[in-house]
């Protein structure tokens, strides 16, 4: 008999991928932010501060500092502090990995549509 924490129900399995798709639909809102995809493109390769990405994005501190609170507070980002500097990172290199297949699957369609890639 299979353990029961793994034996789900099916209106248990709805409830659950409900909730999954409405976290799922709430996380990517924060990727409709052009800013926020360059600022998940510099965190790619490592970690940066506030100050690093400002200056590699050409945009304010202060607004920078706006768009990755939005990105923590949904889990899209974490930190970790030295000194008086935070740094960020991609909290989870999935989240990169979806970012890259919609830019795929995009580069994809305006092929076939002639459009300039």
């Amino acid at each position: 008999m299979p353990d029961k924490t793994f034996v789900m129900s099916r209106e248990s399995a709805v409830v659950v991928e409900d909730e999954l798709v409405r976290l799922h639909a709430s996380f990517c809102t924060i990727f409709s932010s052009p800013v926020r995809l360059k600022i998940m493109d510099l965190l790619g390769p490592g970690e940066c501060s506030v100050g690093e990405l400002a200056a590699g994005l050409n945009l304010s501190m202060a607004n920078i500092s706006q768009h990755l609170r939005v990105m923590r507070n949904q889990g899209a980002v974490a930190t970790r502090r030295e000194g008086k500097t935070i740094y960020y990172r991609v909290a989870n290199s999935k989240f990169l990995e979806g970012i890259m297949k919609v830019r795929e699957g995009l580069v994809e369609e305006l092929k076939k549509k002639g459009g300039m890639v």
